[in-house]
């Protein structure tokens, strides 16, 4: 009977010390964190594809709309009036729970690209770029077009 006792409190003792969990708010990855006053969240955007970059140590998921989810699909070259497109590029950081693996750590940049309608010229399309963790608007305009470019051309994710 002592010995069942015995068993019992040594195996008590050695499942409270495996367990580590944590709280809830200590899992999240705030790092990474898109700003709650970008009102990410409420486009209602889905992930067509993502993207790692080892020279640079960064990694982005682009994000569009129904409109463009489905014209990246189809594979079009044609951009219909109404596609958002967001690429979000963070740069990578060590994983503490997964050896070896690498996750989003500090926000870089929010790239934006809209098509608009214009009554004049067609369909524009309209550029943004917000960098840092307080997504500040870029005012440099240098590569927009090689930006725009390279967001139209990602081929999506196959996803079940």
């Amino acid at each position: 009977m002592k010995i069942t006792h015995i068993l019992f409190a040594v195996s008590v003792l050695i499942l409270s010390a495996c367990n580590n969990r944590k709280p809830v708010e200590e899992l999240l990855n705030k790092k990474a964190a898109i700003p709650a006053s970008f009102n990410f969240s409420k486009a209602g955007l889905k992930v067509i594809s993502s993207s790692i970059n080892k020279k640079e140590q960064t990694m982005s998921t682009l994000y569009g709309n129904d409109l463009a989810l489905k014209t990246a699909v189809s594979g079009s070259t044609n951009y219909p009036a109404g596609e958002n497109l967001t690429l979000v590029t963070w740069k990578q950081q060590n994983d503490d729970r997964w050896f070896g693996a690498k996750i989003p750590g500090d926000l870089l940049s929010v790239e934006v690209v809209k098509t608009i309608n214009s009554n004049t010229k067609g369909i524009i399309t309209n550029y943004q770029r917000f960098i840092g963790k307080e997504l500040i608007a870029d005012t440099d305009t240098t590569h927009q077009q090689e930006r725009m470019s390279y967001m139209f051309s990602q081929k999506p994710s196959v996803m079940p």
